[in-house]
């Protein structure tokens, strides 16, 4: 990611609404921003939601299909992502500037879903070695507004959850 610049200005400026519990937006530092969720808002989809938590919007569509499971681990089925930063969302992602966030994120969320405390892939195997339940995790970054990788890992839990 890219790295930030402050000015000393800047500094004092933080470091004084640190010190005084306020924030920019009025917020006292351990105040959470307003989350919104939604799901089933995508009808082509197995499942789908879409969270706005400040000014950041996220959706994610969840498409599941019959596969093989992998070679070394046949007893259970995965979970495919890809994530799409909109040119919209923030000017950086005008051309190609969200591809290398999108990987990133993608690659967070194999980490953090690849696990059994996450999502017990197993209950995806239907027929071991044979067959399996893949899920195609879609997600689409609609404006950028901070805390993206908090609105994008419950938009992603919320549409598995809403996953029929």
């Amino acid at each position: 990611m890219a790295s930030v610049t402050l000015s000393e200005a800047e500094k004092v400026y933080i470091v004084h609404g640190v010190q005084e519990d306020l924030r920019v937006d009025g917020r006292g530092c351990e105040d959470y921003r307003c989350v919104e969720v939604e799901t089933d808002v995508v009808s082509n989809t197995s499942g789908s939601a879409r969270v706005k938590l400040g000014h950041t919007d996220i959706l994610v569509g969840v498409k599941a299909e019959m596969g093989t499971p992998k070679l070394e681990k046949p007893n259970e089925g995965y979970l495919e992502f890809f994530v799409d930063c909109s040119a919209s969302a923030t000017p950086e992602f005008e051309g190609r500037g969200g591809d290398d966030l999108g990987t990133e994120i993608a690659n967070t969320l194999y980490r953090i879903f690849n696990n059994k405390s996450s999502v017990d892939l197993k209950t995806l195997c239907i027929s071991p070695r044979e067959h399996c339940w893949v899920l195609y995790v879609d997600v689409l970054l609609l404006e950028c507004g901070g805390n993206l990788f908090d609105a994008i890992s419950i938009a992603v839990k919320a549409a598995l959850f809403n996953t029929r």
